[in-house]
């Protein structure tokens, strides 16, 4: 039996995104918490992603994907220390919904986002 991917959605997340992502998987509103079990956390550039919150996801979880190109508001280097993959949507995407699809979609599917972001050390790799 297969078994639905769960994903948690920030409260800043517009509505209109749930639709074309409840197709991926379960969708819960992460209003306090990240419940055990989600693999996803799906954000804005609103939300501080830093050090105090990525310690606090459940070991499920495998992948912050950001609805906009922005990360500062992420701490790259907490979220791999902790084996948490990064994606945003490019600068130039015409649909941030589906881009957003698109990403989450890709890590289901193959274990990496189609837009994934690296940290500043890795450029020098």
């Amino acid at each position: 039996m297969h078994q639905q991917t769960h994903i948690a959605l920030s409260p800043t997340l517009p509505p209109e995104f749930a639709g074309p992502l409840a197709m991926l998987g379960h969708l819960t509103v992460a209003c306090r918490e990240v419940t055990n079990g989600t693999r996803v956390y799906a954000c804005t550039a609103e939300d501080l992603v830093d050090e105090n919150l990525i310690s606090r996801l459940p070991s499920s979880l495998e992948l912050i994907a950001i609805a906009g190109s922005e990360t500062a508001h992420v701490d790259l280097e907490a979220a791999r220390a902790r084996g948490i993959k990064v994606s945003n949507i490019p600068l130039a995407a015409r649909d941030t919904a589906l881009s957003l699809k698109a990403n989450i979609a890709a890590f289901i599917d193959r274990g990496f986002p189609l837009n994934g972001v690296r940290a500043p050390e890795q450029d020098n790799l």
